[in-house]
C-alpha cells in the first residue's frame, strides 16, 4: 500500500469503521436504567488507556499507572482536586517581554501555551473539559473584535478551566460578564431602546440557542417534545427582541472610575480580563464620544422609561431594575430552564465518549446534572462512568459507537504516548510547541479560532452518505475533506519525521519525540507494530493493519533505526483506525 493511497484513504475508511449493515439496527440495543456498571477498576492497561483516551489530551504510561492503582472513580475524583494549570500569568508575561523588545506579538503566543498545557499539564482532566467548553461556549480569535487581545483571550480560556467542574450556572455568568464574549457576540457597549436604535440581538440569541436551551424543548433524554406531532420551539423573535434589552450596557470593568478607559484607552491586561461593568442610571464622562442611550434599559435613563422583558417561558423580568438584577434574572431563568441537562449534557458526551450517545446514556447524564446541588464535575464524572463509556464498544453500541478523534487529539496523543520533550523557553521565555504555525489551516480546529460561534463542526453534522442515511450523527467529519486530509499528513509529517530526539539538526520550535521504545526493535518489525498498537491504539489494532504495517517496515531493511521508527509513527498518525476513538 503506497503512502499516497494512504492518505487519499482515510476520510472514506473511517466512514466505514462507523458504518456498515447492521449500523441502524445496533444502535437501537439501548441501556436500561439499572444497568450494572462495570467494575471500576481496570483489568488491564489497554482498558486504561482507553479510559484516559476519552478523559485526557492523551494517555501516559504514568497514567496509566495511576488509573490502573486507583481505579477510574478515585483517579477523576483526584483529578477534580487538581490545582488548576492556568496560561494567563505565561502569556502575558511573553507579551510583556516581546512588547519590551520591540517585538510581535499576536495569538501565536497563546496558542503556544495552549498546546503545553494540553501536552504536559497535569490536571489533564480540567483542561480536556475546558476544551470541550471551548467549543460549547466560542469565542474566536478569527474575529476582528477579539482578535488583538491575546492576554485577556488567554484568560477566558482560563476562566473555563476554573469553572470546569464548579455550576453550570457559575459558568453562564462568567461567560456572560467575561470582555472577551461580550466584544465577540456584541453585547459589549450594547446600546438600549431608543427612538431610532435598538438593542444588538446578538449575544440574547446565542445564548439561548447555543450557550443553554437550544431552539426546541427537549426531554431529559433529548428527545424533542412534540405538539400533535410537531416540535415546539424555546423561544421566538419577540423573546430575543425582550433578552436583548437585558444585555445592554456593559464597557471595562474600570471605566466608570476610569473615564479614559470608557473610550479603550490605557487598558491594562487586568481590566480586559475583569468582569465587565454595566453603566445604569448614572451618567457616562462627559468627555470623548459616549452617548447616554449606551446605557443599560433601566427606567428613568434619559428621562425614558423602559418597558419590562418577557423573556424564556414567558417570565418577565420587571422593569426598573439595575444592570446585574435584569442578568442575574436572566441567566437564572436560563440556567433553570429544563432543556439545560439533556443539551449541554449530550454536547459533552460527544467531546468525551461518542457522537451517537443512546437517549438513555443522556438521560442518565442530564439526570446527574439536574441533581440538587449537582456540578460539571459531577457531570464529567457520570459521562466517564457510565455503562456506555466503560463497557466493551461492541456492546455500547455496534457500529454506530464512538466518535472522529479529533486532529489535535491525535497530535497530542502522540506527543504525550511518546514522551516528547519540550524545547527550552526562549528569550522571553516563550516554549515554542506548534512547529512556527498555529496549525488550525492543517488541522480545520485550533483553540478558540472557530470560523464561527457555531464551532469548527455542529454536534448535528450528518455526513452524507450512510450516516445521513440511518440518522446519525459525524460532528468532527464536518472538518474533514481532501484537502484537509492532505493539510493534516503534512503537519503530522512535521511534528514526527521532522521532530524526534536524536536527529540531526533537530527544530527549536516544536517537542521532540523520544523515539527509543521503537528503535530499541528496529530488526524486529513486529515488535515495532507491537509497541505501537500497545501505545497509541490500545491492543484494538486490526489484523490487517498489523500486516501492512509490518510488511512496511520489513521492507525498509535498509533505512536506519529512526527512519522505520518515524515511519511506522507517521503513519499509524494517518490511519483510520488512530483517527477513531472507541
Amino acid at each position: 500500500m503506497s503512502l499516497r493511497n494512504t492518505v487519499c484513504g482515510i476520510a472514506a475508511a473511517v466512514s466505514a469503521l462507523f458504518t456498515g449493515a447492521a449500523l441502524a439496527a445496533s444502535h437501537d440495543r439501548l441501556f436500561a436504567y439499572g444497568f450494572d456498571v462495570p467494575a471500576d477498576a481496570p483489568a488491564n492497561a489497554n482498558e486504561a488507556a482507553r479510559f484516559l483516551t476519552q478523559a485526557t489530551f492523551g494517555p501516559t504510561p504514568a497514567d496509566i499507572a495511576r488509573v490502573t492503582a486507583l481505579g477510574y472513580d478515585a483517579w477523576i475524583e483526584e483529578q477534580l482536586g487538581k490545582t488548576p494549570t492556568f496560561g494567563t500569568p505565561f502569556v502575558e508575561q511573553v507579551v510583556n517581554a516581546r512588547t519590551a523588545a520591540s517585538q510581535s506579538v499576536g495569538q501565536r503566543q497563546r496558542i503556544n501555551r495552549w498546546y503545553w498545557q494540553a501536552a504536559y499539564a497535569p490536571d489533564q482532566l480540567r483542561q480536556r473539559m475546558a476544551w470541550a467548553l471551548s467549543q460549547i461556549f466560542v469565542i474566536s480569535d478569527q474575529n476582528s473584535a477579539i482578535s488583538g487581545y491575546v492576554v485577556p483571550m488567554t484568560g477566558y480560556y482560563d476562566m473555563l478551566a476554573a469553572d470546569a467542574f464548579g455550576s453550570y450556572r457559575t459558568l453562564l455568568g462568567d461567560v456572560t460578564w467575561h470582555p472577551m464574549m461580550a466584544r465577540y457576540l456584541s453585547s459589549f457597549r450594547n446600546q438600549k431602546p431608543g427612538a431610532t436604535t435598538s438593542p444588538d440581538e446578538n449575544y440574547a440569541r446565542e445564548v439561548m440557542q447555543l450557550f443553554s436551551i437550544g431552539l426546541v424543548l427537549r426531554a431529559m433524554d433529548f428527545s424533542p417534545i412534540l405538539d400533535n406531532g410537531v416540535e415546539i420551539p424555546t423561544y421566538d423573535q419577540t423573546t430575543i427582541t425582550h433578552t436583548a434589552k437585558v444585555f445592554t450596557g456593559f464597557t471595562w470593568s474600570d471605566a466608570p472610575t476610569n473615564p479614559p478607559n470608557f473610550y479603550g484607552g490605557g487598558l491594562t491586561f487586568a481590566a480586559q480580563n475583569a468582569p465587565m461593568s454595566c453603566f445604569g442610571t448614572e451618567l457616562f464622562p462627559a468627555t470623548g464620544t459616549g452617548s447616554n442611550n449606551m446605557r443599560h434599559d433601566i427606567t428613568g435613563d434619559d428621562g425614558t422609561t423602559a418597558t419590562s422583558k418577557t423573556v424564556v417561558g414567558g417570565v418577565t423580568i420587571p422593569p426598573n431594575q439595575t444592570c446585574a438584577q435584569d442578568v442575574g434574572d436572566m441567566l437564572d431563568i436560563l440556567a433553570a430552564h429544563p432543556n439545560v441537562p439533556p443539551f449541554i449534557s449530550r454536547q459533552l458526551i460527544q467531546r468525551f465518549v461518542t457522537s451517537n450517545p443512546t437517549p438513555a446514556y443522556i438521560g442518565r447524564v442530564a439526570q446527574v446534572m439536574d441533581a440538587p446541588g449537582a456540578n460539571l464535575g459531577d457531570v464529567v464524572k457520570a459521562i466517564l462512568l457510565d455503562p456506555e463509556a466503560r463497557i466493551p464498544p461492541s456492546l455500547a453500541g455496534g457500529d454506530s459507537y464512538g466518535k472522529l478523534r479529533e486532529p489535535i487529539l491525535r497530535l497530542t496523543a502522540m506527543w504525550r504516548a511518546f514522551n516528547a520533550q519540550p524545547q527550552a523557553p526562549d528569550t522571553y521565555g516563550e516554549i515554542q510547541m506548534t512547529a512556527g504555525s498555529t496549525q488550525t489551516s492543517a488541522f480545520g480546529q485550533g483553540p478558540l479560532e472557530s470560523p464561527t460561534v457555531f464551532n469548527f463542526y455542529q454536534p448535528d453534522y450528518q455526513e452524507p452518505g450512510p450516516f445521513a442515511d440511518n440518522d446519525r450523527y459525524s460532528p468532527e467529519l464536518q472538518i474533514v475533506s481532501e484537502s484537509s486530509v492532505y493539510s493534516a499528513a503534512n503537519a503530522y509529517y512535521n511534528f514526527s519525521a521532522r521532530a524526534y530526539l536524536g536527529m540531526t539538526s533537530p527544530p527549536a520550535d516544536r517537542p521532540l519525540v523520544d523515539l527509543s521504545a521503537l528503535t530499541a526493535n528496529a530488526n524486529n518489525p513486529a515488535a515495532m507494530v507491537a509497541t505501537i498498537d500497545s501505545k497509541l491504539l490500545y491492543g484494538t489494532m486490526s489484523p490487517n493493519m498489523r500486516a501492512t504495517l509490518t510488511s512496511m517496515v520489513s521492507n525498509l531493511s535498509g533505512a536506519s533505526a529512526g527512519e522505520k521508527a518515524w515511519s511506522l509513527l507517521y503513519l499509524t498518525l494517518m490511519s483510520p483506525e488512530f483517527a477513531t476513538q472507541r
